[in-house]
């Protein structure tokens, strides 16, 4: 029988508990983050939840039990562990930087927040767009902080449609609003600088007089064509000031948006009395509106968090699929694919897990960046995750259109996680010599940053949309992670 160990004293614990005994598991609870007098190898997964303060700590006792354990007493499995955090700042830096190489051969680390899987749950495309669709997302976020910055940041790995390909103007817009915004815009305009150097923002600020806007464009407008497909806007006012109610109003009824709003100050307090003042046609469309639960002791939240956990071990899952179609399936044999359409019908499970444990945190987050984003390229095409009678009835052209929407995808992940085109001067480099790609990728300058129609030829020859159409053919058996997890049957 497997053995769960969960370390720390979070309201989340009862929750993570019943969910592993319902999988069968024996699970050993243990409320402070010590690991002292802890076997580690007496178990076969790890969870550990910081409470406030406790971020350091919490990474330190995964270090400490990640060496502890032996590979070789698992039969070379290693140390699955889940690692929730408190801070932005923290989930950040341990998704780009990874532990030493010691920690990595045994362990497998999973760091999250408690913001990030509520923010998964919101569904943006709640009416699918499709590639004839003529309406664009936008999200509007009351309220400025962690949540506010969690719920922008995850909204911008998974909002991108087919139908940008036909019309640039179709971008998927966030507002956030708040009288501190322009501190917000600047925050996030330098911590996720390659982003807004090459995305549309505005910083807009109403007065009694006159509305006062900012505008940035993207750094290479006019000199390449446009290739990211979410903007920006940063409302330095109150959601009830008039200015912005008569906004709301006018963004409620307009019927080429499909607007959803997110109460997301960190006071729940102040979320719900906000909601309770927004313009009644919002409530009359219906928009969806969501407000951030709480963890601080009251209860509230607890229990819509039962099923985003389940979700965060799915979405594992479905990464490491991803990672393994597109290394064993495509990326060793691209040199001897024809350029027809494959599919790979089965996972070799053993090799899944040994070219997942190859991988940079970096690259795991890519992975998990694909993976989160399956559910929204299905329903733009008219397929349902959950429908696995009709899943496999993916045709050949949404197959090429989920390619473009997937590279469009890619390029806001990429830029999040850190990377950035090329110059004019770097471009010249790689044209003169493709081996310099490799070596510019290295400092997190990636050549493949442009436009879908401006893709071109790697190493091999081909050009590298052959890697997007690749893993959009085999969303299928990637997606039956779902099931997998779940203990279903396709």
């Amino acid at each position: 029988m497997k053995k769960l160990l969960a370390i720390g004293k979070h309201m989340l614990m009862d929750s993570l508990i019943r969910q592993y005994e319902a999988k069968g598991f024996v699970v050993d609870g243990r409320e402070e983050l010590l690991a002292e007098g802890i076997s580690i190898n007496d178990y076969d997964e790890l969870w550990v939840l910081a409470g406030d303060g406790e971020d350091d700590r919490a990474v330190a006792v995964v270090g400490q039990l990640a060496l502890e354990y032996d590979v070789e007493q698992h039969t070379g499995r290693r140390l699955t562990c889940h690692l929730m955090v408190q801070q932005a700042e923290t989930l950040r830096m341990l998704q780009t930087c990874d532990f030493c190489k010691e920690v990595r051969q045994r362990a497998d680390i999973y760091p999250f927040t408690t913001d990030e899987l509520w923010s998964r749950s919101i569904v943006l495309d709640y009416v699918p767009i499709t590639i004839q669709s003529e309406r664009h997302v936008h999200l509007v976020i009351c309220g400025m902080g962690r949540v506010a910055e969690t719920v922008a940041i995850q909204a911008a790995l998974v909002a991108h449609y087919p139908n940008y390909t036909l019309d640039h103007s179709l971008r998927t817009r966030i507002t956030m609003i708040d009288a501190e915004a322009e501190k917000l815009s600047e925050d996030l305009t330098k911590r996720y600088r390659h982003l807004f150097d090459n995305s549309y923002y505005r910083v807009v600020k109403p007065g009694e007089e006159k509305v006062v806007v900012k505008f940035h464009h993207p750094m290479y407008e006019g000199k390449r064509e446009d290739f990211v497909d979410v903007e920006w806007e940063f409302v330095v006012a109150e959601p009830w000031d008039a200015d912005v109610r008569e906004k709301l109003r006018l963004w409620a009824g307009d019927e080429r948006q499909l607007m959803t709003v997110v109460m997301a100050h960190d006071s729940v307090d102040k979320n719900q009395s906000l909601a309770l003042l927004l313009p009644d046609e919002l409530y009359a469309h219906p928009i969806p509106i969501h407000i951030t639960p709480s963890f601080k002791g009251d209860g509230q939240g607890v229990g819509c968090y039962h099923f985003a956990l389940s979700s965060h071990l799915s979405l594992i899952q479905m990464a490491k699929n991803v990672n393994y179609v597109y290394d064993c399936c495509y990326r060793e044999n691209i040199q001897k694919w024809s350029g027809e359409l494959r599919y790979a019908v089965e996972i070799d499970a053993e090799e899944r897990e040994r070219s997942w444990g190859r991988l940079s945190n970096a690259k795991r987050m890519s992975c998990i960046c694909n993976a989160l984003a399956i559910a929204t390229k299905m329903r733009s095409v008219g397929l349902d995750a959950d429908d696995w009678e009709h899943f496999y009835d993916i045709l050949q052209k949404d197959i090429e259109l989920l390619a473009q929407t997937e590279h469009h995808r890619w390029i806001v992940e990429e830029l999040i996680l850190g990377f950035r085109p090329c110059t004019e001067e770097e471009q010249q480099a790689v044209e003169a010599d493709i081996s310099q790609k490799s070596v510019l990728k290295k400092r997190k300058i990636h050549y493949d940053l442009r436009a879908y129609n401006d893709l071109r030829a790697d190493e091999t020859g081909k050009s590298v949309k052959i890697y997007n159409l690749c893993l959009c053919s085999c969303l299928p058996l990637i997606a039956r992670a779902f099931v997998e997890e779940k203990g279903g049957e396709a």
